[in-house]
């Protein structure tokens, strides 16, 4: 018993000397692939699925919000998890994280460092449910919302903004951002995606993990989308934030 309690300890006090990273975003922002294409790195333990453990509440509200970082169930989980030879950094992502970005840093301290992932919000209100074909995923609403929650925290020294058209369309530039701003080294491996990442299936795909691939940007302009895309557009303060992060309008 005596020694069981002290190898916990010890799980606790490795998992806790770990660098967090937080991935956060709307919806079918391509939270998912930062999180695979992370995975790739040796030195990072990524958690395969979506804890809701840093933002509880957040999807099923309680009367009194969204709720502090559940610490105590999360490092359970991760003790539970492997741990590449010297791990630095373990990351977790659930999309709505970003509703709770302040409780987050408040919790975890200067070593927190927090991604929050944008994309063209006209090509996100067009992604359907992989479980639910027929619907759309996320609404107009719910993409100024989310967006302009990660908005806020744009200029502060532990959160990252990065778009989802960069991460596809130049993965070499973006990876060289996130190494420096996690502090960790660059490497190859994740380069060579989906070779190496160790998170190559969620149950926001269709299928497995596969190459990068540019097909998804723009289908917003094709003119079978123009009603969607203008419910998006019609939506307060959706056409300011487009402009906010570089997207034409």
């Amino acid at each position: 018993m005596l020694m069981d309690g002290l190898r916990h300890w010890l799980q606790r006090r490795t998992i806790r000397r770990l660098r967090p990273v937080v991935i956060g975003g709307c919806a079918r922002s391509g939270t998912s692939l930062l999180l695979s294409v992370l995975s790739a790195h040796p030195r990072l333990v990524a958690i395969p699925y979506e804890t809701q453990l840093l933002c509880p509440g957040a999807y099923w509200p309680p009367a009194g919000g969204i709720a502090v970082p559940d610490v105590d169930r999360l490092y359970d989980l991760l003790s539970g998890l492997h741990r590449p030879r010297g791990c630095r950094a373990w990351c977790e992502k659930t999309p709505r994280n970003v509703l709770n970005f302040e409780a987050i840093l408040e919790t975890f301290g200067r070593r927190a460092r927090l991604v929050h992932i944008v994309r063209d919000g006209r090509d996100v209100v067009l992604s359907r449910h992989p479980k639910k074909p027929d619907d759309f995923w996320v609404s107009p609403e719910r993409w100024v919302g989310d967006v302009q929650a990660g908005l806020l925290w744009r200029e502060h020294p532990q959160v990252l903004t990065v778009r989802y058209e960069d991460l596809v369309e130049d993965l070499q530039s973006t990876i060289h951002r996130l190494c420096e701003f996690l502090s960790l080294e660059h490497d190859a491996r994740l380069l060579d995606y989906p070779r190496h990442a160790q998170v190559r299936e969620s149950d926001s795909w269709f299928e497995p993990a596969r190459p990068l691939s540019a097909k998804s940007i723009g289908r917003w302009r094709l003119s079978e989308n123009a009603v969607r895309v203008q419910q998006l557009l019609e939506e307060p303060g959706a056409i300011r934030l487009l402009g906010e992060f570089g997207y034409d309008v």
